[in-house]
């Protein structure tokens, strides 16, 4: 008797997807994987070192695989994970439930439209993301509206860079990037834009990211307050 070649379920829901969800379910399973390299030789260690200056009740944007949990100090007083993509938030959930903290919840939200009061939170964490925010200044905005006065902003974004030929394909090749990247842009001048939203900015590092393309390498890390 002949069988069917046999289709695995996992396999048939990847052909069935439209392409934006195939995409999303794509980048959440080989995101830590991709990014595995220059976390060990960079990415680690800012991480670290800028959310050690987390205090009180925090809010991380566009929490993704969960790759900043075990950075945080023990003694926040809680910590809300807002992931919008639901293939992101299921690895997410995963690091959570094994972190040995109480207080960490997640939250479905976008950047740009946070259901929580104003003036929420003590520090808001941002790794990564503000590159890929539909809208950057409406992102911001939000961040100083949930921010109590005297929060901080703990932020680590590659940027636009200050090199021309690379600007040159920075700009060329965006949409291609951006489109299999997750909107990933690569000419946003972050460090500008924060300080037009009205925050403060107190730190700032520049660092090239070791192991990644030149068009994504330039970064800037640290603090901005909101006064």
């Amino acid at each position: 008797m002949e069988t069917q070649p046999c289709t695995s379920s996992s396999n048939r829901n990847l052909i069935k997807m439209p392409i934006k969800r195939l995409r999303s379910y794509l980048i959440a399973k080989s995101y830590d994987y991709a990014m595995r390299s220059t976390e060990q030789r960079c990415l680690q260690e800012w991480r670290n070192a800028l959310l050690s200056k987390a205090y009180g009740e925090v809010l991380e944007i566009g929490a993704g695989t969960g790759v900043n949990l075990p950075h945080y100090p023990h003694d926040v007083t809680s910590v809300v994970l807002s992931e919008p993509d639901p293939h992101m938030r299921k690895s997410l959930r995963c690091k959570a439930d094994k972190q040995q903290r109480e207080a960490i919840s997640i939250a479905h939200w976008g950047a740009d439209s946070i259901e929580r009061p104003d003036a929420s939170f003590d520090t808001i964490v941002s790794t990564l993301v503000l590159c890929s925010v539909p809208c950057l200044e409406s992102s911001l905005k939000e961040i100083n509206r949930l921010l109590r006065p005297g929060g901080a902003l703990l932020f680590l974004e590659h940027i636009l860079s200050d090199h021309p030929p690379t600007r040159v394909w920075q700009n060329r090749i965006e949409p291609f990037w951006s489109f299999c990247a997750g909107n990933c842009r690569l000419t946003r001048d972050t460090s500008s834009a924060i300080s037009a939203s009205g925050l403060s900015i107190e730190q700032v590092i520049e660092a090239p990211m070791i192991g990644a393309p030149a068009f994504v390498s330039r970064t800037i890390r640290g603090i901005a307050r909101k006064s």
